[in-house]
This record gives C-alpha cells, structure tokens and sequence, in this order.
C-alpha cells in the first residue's frame, strides 16, 4: 500500500501527509528495545611479585662437633709429645691409692719413683702441664667457635626479620591495591548497572510512547472498515 501511495503521489494524484513524507525519506528505524552492548572484559588484576627471600648463610660448619672429640685428637692437634710416663698412667695408679689418704699417697708415689729409674715424677709434671696448656687452648677456641656462631646467627636472624618486614610491607601495598582495585570495579559497576537500567527505562517509555501513537493510527483507520465494510449477513 506504501508503494502505491509513493506512485500515486509521483504521478501528482495524491497528497501526502507529513508523517508519510518522513516516513518515505527516514531509513528504516532500529529496534527500540535493542539491548545494550556489553562493556569489554576488563584485563584481570595481577598482584605484584613479592620480594625474593635473601639467601641465607649456613652454619653448619660455623660451629662443629664439639663433644666428645677424643683427648688424644686434642694433644696431637697441639703437638704434645709423647712422654716416658704419660700422665694418665700417674692418674690411674693415683685411682689405685684412693683408699690413703693424700700424704699418704704422695709419699707411696715418691717411693715408687726413687724405685724405679725408667720414669720421674718430673715427666709426669711436664706432660699434665702441656695437656693442660693444650686443654686451655681447645676451651679457648670453642669459646671463640661459639662467639663466631652468636655473632652470625643474630646476623642471620636480622636477615630473616628484615626479610619478613619487607615480604610484609609488600602484601600490604598489594593488599592496599588490591582494594583500591575493589572498590573501582565496585563504583564502575554500580555506574554500569545505573546505565543499563536507565536504557531499560528509556526503552520501556519509547516502546509505550510508540504503542500509543500506533494504537491511536489503528483506532483512526479503523474508521474505514467500520464505515465501509458490509455488515455480515446471516444465513
């Protein structure tokens, strides 16, 4: 019916009214209700890389065994030589006398020496001042072993603190970034969802708007038919 209309109007026959000459020159409408495009996905949020631990020195060897090293290592570490009559022979022999008492006994090994030309009380004095001078100086570096292994480990346990502030203080700015992240998103959502539905609205208004005016158009052309159509006939 457009067409001949369009014809019609050509050929100077017809008139046309206003909306049907908008209508013949607007192009063809999209849809009111179109729904609306969907924002792009957003590149998700990557945390920042925490700081690597910092290799730590071991101390295993800082400080070594130190029990139970046989006392003989310990004398032939500290080069002492070997004696006519060692003191451990005097100690035991001494073991022996325990039941004198000590005059006694030191009288009982004074004899034993004038005795007995292949060893002197004065070796035995010799090799127990030289193992006690050695003992000294095995304490003395134990006592400098330990120092060393205090002074590294509170140096270490500094490191690890350092360590765990700095693994801290980096979870809490991503943590802080991670929120600031969170209430973007929050208040850009929010935003959207505002958009969406003020379009919905929109949309719903224009589709009623529209179904009124079409409502009335068909109202009005109904008075053709009405006036022109042949009343139904029974048999």
């Amino acid at each position: 019916m457009k067409g001949i209309l369009n014809l019609l109007a050509k050929a100077k026959l017809v008139e046309l009214s206003d909306d049907e000459r908008v209508a013949e020159r607007a192009p063809p409408a999209a849809s009111a209700a179109a729904p609306p495009q969907a924002s792009p996905p957003r590149p998700a949020a990557t945390a920042a890389p925490l700081p690597a631990a910092p290799e730590l020195p071991s101390l295993a060897e800082a400080c070594g065994e130190v029990e139970g090293q046989p006392l003989a290592d310990i004398f032939a570490g500290a080069a002492v030589p070997a004696s006519p009559y060692p003191a451990e022979k005097l100690l035991r022999l001494l073991d022996g006398l325990r039941a004198m008492d000590a005059v006694t006994r030191k009288a009982a090994v004074v004899a034993m020496d004038a005795a007995d030309d292949n060893w002197q009380i004065e070796d035995c004095l010799h090799d127990a001042e030289l193992k006690i001078a050695a003992l000294q100086e095995h304490k003395s570096r134990l006592a400098a072993q330990l120092e060393s292994r205090e002074r590294q480990s509170a140096e270490i346990v500094d490191q690890i603190r350092l360590a765990l502030d700095e693994a801290t203080a980096a979870i809490r700015q991503q943590i802080s970034e991670l929120e600031q992240l969170r209430e973007r998103e929050v208040t850009r959502a929010a935003q959207e969802t505002t958009s969406v539905e003020a379009g919905l609205r929109a949309a719903r208004e224009s589709v009623a708007r529209e179904a009124r005016r079409i409502d009335g158009e068909i109202e009005r052309l109904r008075e053709i038919p009405n006036t022109f159509r042949a009343p139904a006939t029974g048999d």
